[in-house]
């Protein structure tokens, strides 16, 4: 019996770390974009900026002043999703070959594993609620505090590391609470859940807040060039310069407007000679001018509201639809793009790496790749956890796909492009959701017991009930 215990603990393990090697292997050092050879500009020199939430690029820094390697962010996020791969896998699968077959699906899932070869927020999302649910569910079906703890941390990372990412923990927390409550409060056990994983939220958004208060030297007002994107929508759709003459350069007209409007991307309205303002460097924001904006944007929505949803439903179809568009920058950057005295990268590990990248390319507009079929798994996911809630396996669906669903379903109104690397956590969130809604996870006492195997992965419970076969 032992020996069939540990059996079951190393293979899917086994297989777990021969995954982190190969992922290693194929994308070291890390692709980067402008954004994130930026970001790790700030993590070498330490001047902040806000343009992206400053969590990343403190755990960078604090990364890069131990090994200061662009690498170093990569291992950390491929060794944290794989983690949390295994993770679920072990709360989740029941048998050992097919908790196997589990890591291999799940992690090597085509869209999430390309993005983790970027050094992006996203990545470091992806593995952030890869690793937090995979500790919260181990910690909800075993009944093991020490995952719990471990996971709260991860749990406000995550919701910190993007703009969009506080509503996706909301569920890991529901999760997260439920499991720590188990008995403790059972004459309230809900409203006790629930208030716990408000606290939960809040802190995560007071952590991402302090933060940015604290360290961010460079002060961007990021809303802005999504409100830029949309006076320049309603403008062309409308014949009408609908942008106020303090957030666009001289010389700026409707036939400029026409020129560099795409529904793809903003970034065409803020880098010619006569651009929209875009709200940094020399460009920012006085408090006068946040708010006139702000006025002028809520104004032209509520005068043009038919134009507006043409403008953002034509981002929506690109956002989760085929990645067969002309900007290939929007699927992937397979590249290290130069910033200033950045360090040039380390050598690649695998000569073989191209080929892939050339293989990834020719299938980017593959349904494969289209996030549309993975919202559909996982509202399917949700409503079948939905009719199991009360079991331990319909309530780890219906938090997985509901987490997916919340990530996306801000973007609809506040993506600045139609990128792939938007919906990271939705891939990874709906496969596992669409699993665990058929998963067969027995229902157990739901007592905490103070006793030594309570700080143990593998040795049973008192008052539980026996070990799956």
């Amino acid at each position: 019996m032992q020996q069939e215990s540990a059996l079951r603990t190393a293979i899917p393990a086994l297989v777990g770390m021969a995954a982190f090697a190969a992922s290693v292997l194929i994308f070291y050092p890390g692709f980067q974009s402008f954004d994130s050879a930026y970001q790790f500009w700030q993590a070498r020199t330490g001047h902040f900026s806000n343009q992206s939430p400053v969590v990343m690029t403190a755990l960078w820094s604090a990364i890069n002043a131990w090994w200061p390697s662009p690498a170093a962010l990569l291992i950390v996020h491929l060794a944290a999703y794989w983690l949390g791969v295994v993770l679920l896998a072990s709360a989740i699968v029941e048998r050992t070959e097919l908790r196997a077959g589990f890591i291999l699906l799940v992690g090597f899932l085509p869209p999430p594993f390309v993005i983790l070869g970027h050094l992006w927020t996203d990545s470091s999302l992806i593995a952030a609620m890869t690793l937090g649910f995979g500790l919260t569910v181990v910690a909800f079906v075993h009944h093991r505090i020490l995952p719990l703890i471990l996971a709260l941390p991860v749990i406000v990372y995550a919701g910190a590391v993007r703009h969009n990412s506080l509503a996706a923990i909301v569920p890991l927390a529901l999760l997260w609470a439920a499991a720590a409550c188990e008995g403790r409060f059972a004459p309230a056990r809900r409203g006790a859940s629930v208030a716990i994983a408000a606290v939960v939220v809040v802190g995560s958004f007071a952590f991402g807040r302090v933060l940015d208060h604290s360290l961010a030297r460079d002060r961007v007002t990021t809303w802005a060039l999504v409100a830029g994107w949309d006076l320049a929508a309603l403008s062309v759709r409308n014949e009408a310069m609908l942008i106020p003459e303090f957030d666009r350069t001289p010389g700026l007209t409707l036939a400029h407007l026409r020129r560099d409007y795409s529904t793809y991307t903003n970034v065409p309205l803020f880098v010619a000679d006569e651009h929209v303002r875009h709200g940094m460097d020399g460009e920012a924001y006085s408090d006068d001018e946040r708010w006139r904006l702000a006025r002028a944007w809520g104004a032209a929505l509520l005068a043009h509201p038919r134009a507006y949803l043409e403008h953002r439903w034509a981002v929506t179809s690109h956002l989760f639809g085929r990645y067969d568009g002309p900007l290939e920058g929007l699927f992937f950057t397979p590249s290290v793009v130069p910033y200033r005295d950045n360090p040039p990268p380390p050598p690649v590990l695998w000569p073989g790496r191209e080929r892939l990248i050339e293989f990834v390319r020719a299938h980017r507009g593959s349904f494969a790749f289209a996030p549309i079929g993975y919202l559909a798994i996982a509202l399917a996911g949700s409503l079948i956890g939905w009719t199991r809630r009360r079991t331990p396996a319909g309530t780890i669906a219906l938090a997985l796909g509901t987490s997916g669903l919340l990530l996306v379903l801000p973007l609809v109104v506040a993506a600045p492009s139609a990128e792939l690397r938007y919906s990271g956590w939705l891939f990874v969130a709906s496969v596992v959701a669409l699993i665990a809604a058929f998963a067969k996870i027995p229902s157990v006492d739901r007592r905490w017991q103070p006793q030594p195997a309570f700080w143990s992965l593998d040795r049973p419970r008192a008052n539980s009930s026996p070990p799956r076969a």
